[in-house]
Parts: C-alpha cells; sequence; structure tokens
C-alpha cells in the first residue's frame, strides 16, 4: 500500500511540475516582456460583479444541495447550516483525491440527523448532478472556432448534450444507488428518486454554470476590456476547462490543470499574452 501511495505522490507532483512549467516558466518567465508591454489593467466594477455574483452562486449551490438531502433523506436541513457544511467540505476538494469532499460533506449532514448512506448518496448524487449540467452547457456553448482545422466537427457538439440527459431517467440512478448500497454493506435506498426533482435539480444547476460563465466573462472583461469574447462563448470555456480539471483526479481541486485548460481556450482569442494575464 505504501508503493502505491508514494506512486500516487510522485504522479501528483509531475503532473503539477509539468503545468507548473507551462503556465509559470513557459508562458509568464520567457514571456515577461511582452506581459509587461500590455496594457491590461484592473477595471473595479466588473471585477466586483464577477466576486459578487460568484459568491451569490455559491450560496444558490448549497440550497440545491440542501434540496437534494431533503428529497433522499427526508431531513429538512435549515438553509444556514445547508451553507456552512456545504462551505467547509469543498475545502476537501483541494487534497489529493476526489473523495474527500464528499466524505466531508457526509460526515457534517450526519450530524444534522441525515443516515451514513443517505448523507453519501446526497452528496454524491449532487455532485453527479453538477457534471451532468456543466457537461450539457459545456457541449452546447463552447465556441467551435477555437478549434482550428476541427472546427468543422466541434459545430456538432451541440447534438450530444441531450444524450447526457439520458443520466436523468430516474430508474437507471435508483439502480445505481441501490447497487453502491450493496457494496457499501448497506441497506437499499428506501426513497426512490422521481424525475420531477431530478429535472429541477438539473435546471437550477444549469443555471448556476450559465451563472458561472457570465461571473468569468466579467472577470475576463476586468483585465483585459477589449477581449472580443461574447458571454455565451466564456460560459463554454469555463464549463469545459473546470470540469475537466475537476475529472483529473491526481490534481487536488483541478488546480494547475484547470488554468491550463483556461489558458489554453482563452489563447485563440485573446492571443497567449492576455490568455495568461487572465
Amino acid at each position: 500500500m505504501n508503493w502505491k501511495k508514494a506512486a500516487v505522490r510522485v504522479g501528483q507532483v509531475l503532473v503539477l511540475f509539468v503545468l507548473g512549467y507551462y503556465l509559470i516558466y513557459h508562458n509568464l518567465l520567457l514571456n515577461w516582456h511582452q506581459l509587461s508591454e500590455l496594457d491590461w489593467q484592473l477595471r473595479p466594477l466588473p471585477f466586483v460583479l464577477s466576486m459578487l455574483g460568484i459568491s451569490a452562486i455559491f450560496l444558490v449551490n448549497t440550497q440545491i444541495w440542501r434540496m437534494v438531502v431533503l428529497a433522499m433523506g427526508g431531513v429538512n436541513i435549515r438553509p444556514w447550516r445547508a451553507a456552512y457544511v456545504w462551505f467547509i467540505s469543498n475545502l476537501g476538494r483541494y487534497l489529493p483525491g476526489k473523495v474527500w469532499q464528499i466524505a466531508g460533506m457526509a460526515v457534517m449532514a450526519r450530524a444534522e440527523g441525515l443516515s451514513a448512506m443517505d448523507a453519501a448518496a446526497s452528496s454524491a448524487l449532487h455532485d453527479a448532478l453538477v457534471l451532468l449540467a456543466g457537461g450539457v452547457v459545456g457541449l452546447a456553448l463552447f465556441p467551435a472556432s477555437l478549434a482550428g482545422r476541427f472546427e468543422y466537427l466541434l459545430q456538432w457538439t451541440w447534438l450530444a448534450a441531450p444524450l447526457l440527459l439520458v443520466f436523468l431517467h430516474p430508474g437507471l440512478l435508483n439502480r445505481l444507488l441501490d447497487l453502491a448500497a450493496r457494496l457499501a454493506g448497506k441497506p437499499p435506498m428506501t426513497r426512490k428518486l422521481r424525475f420531477r426533482d431530478l429535472l429541477v435539480w438539473f435546471v437550477l444547476n444549469a443555471l448556476v454554470w450559465l451563472g458561472y460563465g457570465l461571473c468569468f466573462h466579467w472577470f475576463i472583461l476586468s483585465v483585459i476590456p477589449s477581449a472580443g469574447l461574447a458571454w455565451a462563448d466564456s460560459a463554454g470555456i469555463y464549463a469545459v476547462g473546470y470540469i475537466i480539471g475537476f475529472l483529473v483526479l491526481i490534481a487536488p481541486g483541478g488546480i494547475g490543470v484547470r488554468e491550463f485548460m483556461f489558458t489554453g481556450l482563452l489563447t485563440a482569442s485573446l492571443g497567449s499574452v492576455a490568455a495568461t494575464v487572465v
């Protein structure tokens, strides 16, 4: 077991080193003279809008999770307690691996009267819905013009978005949750998911991703006022870059991978120097 842990740690160091080389050495140090000559400034209004907007969206996220907990576990957590649990447990994403966020949320939710199985299932389902909604938004809005010679192919990626909606089928999700319960040696879920609830949670999460994209767009404009990106382009880039960073298990919280993706995806529109500044 020790050698496996050591291998994971070495892999994390190597990934962060390669990404750090690209982001810091290649983009910053080698191009420092270009960065210093770029006419950019921090504009207060769009920056403040971005920060206030992202804070409000985080609060909305806490209440979506609260709705999932109520439907799955029958426990009505007080709004401010749901916010506390959500914010604290989300710090776990910055630890190596992706399980600490779910595990932390499950442990803290148990203190609110939720069973261990319901707490873990609610956390996992919430994350799955977040990724599902983000995937649909990313496929639908990602600007094909960033793909170069593959632009023609990416013009049709939005057609794949409806395919992801198959995972909203309550029968499929209920079976997966029951399977997870059996593997964990726990009894199956007593409350079954309903399509109406799943659809509401999905729509809310899709709106959250659009909000993320808008805040990201404001942030870009706060640094590069001349950025020629449309709001929808920013939303597509944000969703794709963030989800790829999240899915790379070896990078805590997607750190490095997410910034690598954002820089690469913004380069086609802003240029490498401006993308690095953002």
